[in-house]
């Protein structure tokens, strides 16, 4: 099958040229700016090349950094709108800059998430542990050493709680767009129990201590892999947890798009990258140790687990920790979604250092559909390590009446040894080396979107087009893993929200078309999206709460950008319409309300887990999110 055709005529302008038109037009003539902005959308389509982007990047931020540039650009572009399609182009403070929280600060303190819709005004802040999150390298040798002054905080933190009848959440990143994180009471800041990062080797059974072996099915072969144990405090964010992965030669066997989460936020949520073969973060946990109600101590592992009991009960400083191997427990608290206590630490499964070559191409979403559909779908997935499909939910309207076939974008990515001399190695082909390099991008996106709503379809074909990059087109990326699958959206990714659902593997291609008939729908009183929809595929995870619990799922993720008039009513419908459909809710991802039928529905062990949950965290961790999905008392599992 050919990859698709080209999605427009292609326009000579240079992109010289249309960045002055643009200027001029954002200056002198607003009315004339969205032809300007698809004049320049034409021109880094076809007749620019990454290297120019690049020094395009650093032409356009020299000229918007100074604040008078930026201030005349917002009164030219802002005359006469409705103040909430307005643009604000301060660099004061970007929304990807890690909210802190510091020891000894006044109590009177504010959180919200990253998106902004949920807010709380805690009555105390606690911020334990003995790490370093603003100079992580500080910590130094004592990465190696178990927080033991940490562990003792987080128990006498819950005990005071539980003294004045509060109630205790820890947080990470707020990377939620639900209120998962919410808590009026008592916040806990992970940021500093940051200090544990080892191989795990104390109180290990001797098989595991120097690596182990494991089965693997990548590309429909399976062989054998060589895997390690590592531990790391729960308030490690991802992006510290890779750098001391790599300067060990280890790495993660899979991440999301990016890395600024708390590795117990990622955990604790089920979040997932791609691969038919590779399931979700809670997938590589292997040990739990967290802090529960009355301050009690567990660390909970499978049945078989890791820990040498013996060995475990010897050591000076595991004596205050109760060690439990049970499977219906450890896959109870693999997913808590901060219910279940605060995660101290963990050890996860990794593996040595390796590297990915990525290739993206383009199809008519009709043609590719049926070759997916053609034999066995998770046979066809699992062709590649990674798999991935953005479809365009539009189809596109030439002037002349033409209709272009929706589009879709095929991202597979496999290992690619040492190899140095492929083309496009050094850098992915990418839109974001000229989009998200410009301080101000993730600010005038949804003012172009809504000046251009109309042309949303073609900007999304166009962008997949930019974003085409393979071997024979003499392009591809490759690099070691994290760079790989760290999507590189910088700042721009603060700017986009999204929802997203699990599908079994049956029912894919239904859910795929009732969100094409949505959108078609609602681009009647024009509300559209504006960014292609993602189908990735992820292994089966038996934790309760895992979207991936029943089985191998899709993960279909909608994507939009914050403040795209219409955007925002048109996604709580689609969400309402996969819900109908039996589709599984992200815990991070969502819009609309959470109810006890929906979670029975998506999670069949949901009553089962609230067992655990009664035992673990109890009342205390019952947080705004959780108060109208749990009816307490609850009878606690004594197992």
């Amino acid at each position: 099958m050919q990859t698709a055709s080209k999605l427009s005529p292609k326009k000579k302008t240079s992109v010289g040229w249309a960045m002055t038109l643009l200027i001029t037009n954002a200056i002198f003539n607003r009315d004339n700016l969205p032809q300007a902005v698809d004049r320049l959308d034409l021109a880094l389509t076809y007749n620019c090349n990454r290297q120019q982007r690049n020094k395009w990047v650093s032409r356009i931020n020299w000229v918007l950094g100074p604040r008078v540039s930026r201030r005349i650009l917002e009164a030219r572009l802002n005359r006469g709108l409705p103040y909430y399609e307005r643009v604000h182009l301060t660099l004061d403070r970007e929304l990807s800059h890690s909210k802190l929280f510091f020891r000894n600060q006044p109590s009177r303190q504010r959180w919200s998430n990253w998106y902004g819709n949920h807010h709380s005004e805690p009555k105390r802040v606690c911020v334990p542990g003995t790490g370093n999150y603003q100079d992580f390298k500080k910590i130094g040798d004592r990465k190696q050493n178990f927080d033991r002054w940490g562990l003792k905080e987080l128990a006498i933190l819950v005990l005071r709680a539980e003294k004045y009848g509060r109630k205790v959440k820890a947080v990470g990143s707020g990377h939620a767009l639900t209120a998962v994180a919410q808590c009026d009471d008592y916040l806990v800041c992970t940021q500093e129990l940051n200090q544990t990062q080892r191989r795990a080797t104390e109180a290990i059974k001797e098989k595991y201590k120097e690596g182990y072996e494991v089965e693997v099915n990548y590309g429909n072969v399976k062989k054998k892999e060589k895997r390690y144990l590592f531990e790391t405090s729960g308030g490690t964010k991802l992006h510290h947890l890779i750098d001391e992965l790599e300067a060990q030669g280890l790495a993660l066997i899979n991440q999301g798009g990016s890395s600024i989460q708390a590795i117990s936020g990622a955990i604790s949520t089920s979040t997932h990258g791609s691969g038919m073969e590779i399931g979700p973060f809670p997938a590589f946990v292997k040990s739990i140790t967290l802090v529960g109600k009355e301050g009690k101590i567990y660390r909970v592992e499978p049945t078989d687990g890791i820990t040498d009991p013996q060995a475990f009960e010897e050591v000076e400083e595991y004596k205050c920790i109760t060690l439990i191997q049970d499977d219906e427990q450890f896959q109870a608290v693999q997913v808590g979604v901060g219910a279940m206590g605060i995660i101290f630490s963990l050890i996860i499964e990794v593996q040595p250092k390796y590297r990915l070559y990525e290739e993206r191409k383009l199809y008519d979403w009709k043609d590719y559909k049926a070759l997916m559909q053609k034999g066995d779908l998770r046979e066809f997935v699992n062709a590649h390590r990674h798999f991935e499909v953005l479809i365009n939910p539009y189809e596109e309207m030439m002037d002349d009446g033409e209709v272009i076939p929706r589009k879709c974008l095929v991202t597979t990515r496999n290992y690619a040894g040492q190899q140095k001399d492929l083309p496009g190695s050094q850098e992915r082909n990418y839109l974001s080396s000229l989009i998200s390099g410009i301080a101000i991008s993730g600010k005038l996106s949804p003012w172009v979107f809504n000046r251009s709503y109309k042309n949303l379809p073609r900007m999304i074909n166009n962008s997949l087009l930019r974003i085409e990059d393979y071997k024979e087109k003499g392009g591809g990326f490759e690099d070691y893993s994290h760079k790989v699958l760290d999507q590189g959206l910088g700042e721009l990714k603060f700017y986009g929200y999204a929802i997203e659902f699990g599908f079994p593997l049956d029912k894919v291609f239904t859910a795929v078309e009732r969100i094409i008939e949505v959108c078609k729908e609602s681009a009647q009183y024009d509300h559209f999206l504006a960014a292609p929809f993602s189908l990735r595929f992820v292994k089966h995870c038996p934790a309760h709460l895992s979207m991936m619990s029943q089985d191998d799922m899709c993960m279909i993720e909608l994507v939009s950008v914050k403040d795209v008039t219409g955007t925002f009513s048109l996604l709580k419908k689609l969400e309402k319409e996969m819900l109908d459909l039996g589709g599984v809710p992200h815990w991070g991802l969502s819009l609309l309300p959470w109810s006890k039928d929906m979670l029975s529905k998506a999670f069949p062990k949901f009553e089962e887990w609230k067992k655990y949950q009664a035992k673990f965290g109890g009342e205390t961790f019952v947080t705004p999110f959780w108060e109208n999905l749990l009816d307490y008392p609850l009878k606690a599992a004594n197992s």
